[in-house]
């Protein structure tokens, strides 16, 4: 199997997740943000993560990906909950991410940003969604604030304690988001939430990006 990805990507995240917990063994493939012709050539489109299976056909949604994963063996480990309340959560979170992370994930050294080139063409079809990279970053305060009450909510929606043995739907749909939130050094975490986003970051074997906060 060979998996195309991003390391900013919650998406991929999900996958690279699962492929951890699961001692799958995948080529892992971190593209240049600007080589949109290898998606496209797979699948008909730009659209990242990829996993090309060991048969040639390639998957591209990240939670088929994932299913596919744990069924392999014949014996998932993904559980539930898999709460729809989380889903009506995600709603705001992920612009307000996308505006506060797209600015910052392009300067924390990531492999998909290493050439002028990559960065160029992701910051020209990025700033289509958020505006100007430099004015979304001068604006980061009042966005981070939105984002730390969306945080004081999760405990009220999202079961946080780090006592499960197995990974649940809902940690696949949120660790990953709030791993790539970990670039927004202004967010003030709250214990339980940022605690969450430590725990399964060693769990599932992936990084933050606490370290590297701008």
């Amino acid at each position: 199997m060979k998996l195309y990805y991003y390391d900013h990507c919650p998406f991929s995240a999900r996958v690279r997740m699962v492929l951890n917990l699961k001692g799958l063994e995948a080529e892992r493939v971190v593209l240049p943000a600007d080589d949109e012709q290898t998606i496209t050539q797979l699948i008909g489109k730009h659209q990242i993560p990829v996993l090309v299976r060991d048969d040639g056909t390639p998957m591209a949604d990240s939670m088929d990906i994932v299913k596919y994963l744990d069924a392999l063996d014949g014996q998932p480990i993904v559980r539930e909950p898999n709460t729809p309340a989380l889903g009506e959560w995600l709603e705001p979170f992920v612009p307000n991410l996308q505006y506060l992370g797209y600015p910052r994930w392009t300067q924390i050294g990531l492999d998909e940003f290493a050439s002028p080139s990559a960065y160029e063409h992701f910051r020209s079809k990025k700033t289509e969604t958020v505006g100007d990279f430099d004015e979304a970053l001068a604006n980061t305060e009042a966005k981070a604030r939105e984002v730390d009450a969306q945080l004081r909510r999760l405990p009220d929606i999202v079961d946080l304690t780090p006592t499960h043995q197995q990974p649940r739907w809902d940690d696949i749909t949120l660790f990953p988001m709030l791993r790539s939130l970990s670039v927004v050094k202004a967010i003030d975490w709250p214990e339980e939430v940022r605690a969450y986003t430590v725990t399964q970051a060693q769990r599932c074997g992936l990084d933050t990006f606490f370290d590297r906060a701008l």
